[in-house]
């Protein structure tokens, strides 16, 4: 007949347990998908920032863009190679720029919309077509 602890010596003849290098290796293993995990989060956040900077440039260029076009077809502005600043008042930080050509000989004139904001930079290019009578005013 086996004692207590004979059979406890017993049951455990068979089995054997992970060694100090498996658990390490598993560490290891586990610790890099971690950071891998996190350093995911850190790059939706940077382009969750930068998705958010160009939904407000694209609507305030786009904005822009109308109100030149608007008065470049009402005759408030002549056409021709020019410049202009926003007719709002920005954020701190952000710079706009609108710059349009001299019609060519289809009447199409190239506006562009520069909005900037410290290291990011947003261009919105457009056309419009004047009408001949417009072109020789």
């Amino acid at each position: 007949m086996l004692t207590v602890s004979e059979h406890f010596i017993d049951l455990n003849r068979g089995k054997r347990g992970f060694s100090l290098i498996e658990i390490l290796i598993s560490l290891l293993v586990l610790s890099g998908a971690i950071a891998t995990i996190f350093s995911g989060f850190d790059t939706a956040g940077q382009l969750s920032h930068y998705a958010q900077f160009e939904t407000e440039a694209a609507f305030l260029a786009e904005r822009e863009l109308e109100l030149l076009k608007a008065d470049l077809l009402n005759g408030k502005r002549k056409p021709g190679p020019a410049s202009t600043e926003p007719r709002f008042q920005m954020k701190p930080g952000w710079k706009v720029n609108t710059v349009w050509t001299k019609p060519d000989e289809t009447g199409a004139v190239r506006i562009v919309c520069n909005i900037a904001q410290s290291d990011r930079v947003f261009k919105l290019e457009s056309f419009l077509y004047l009408p001949p009578e417009r072109l020789q005013q």
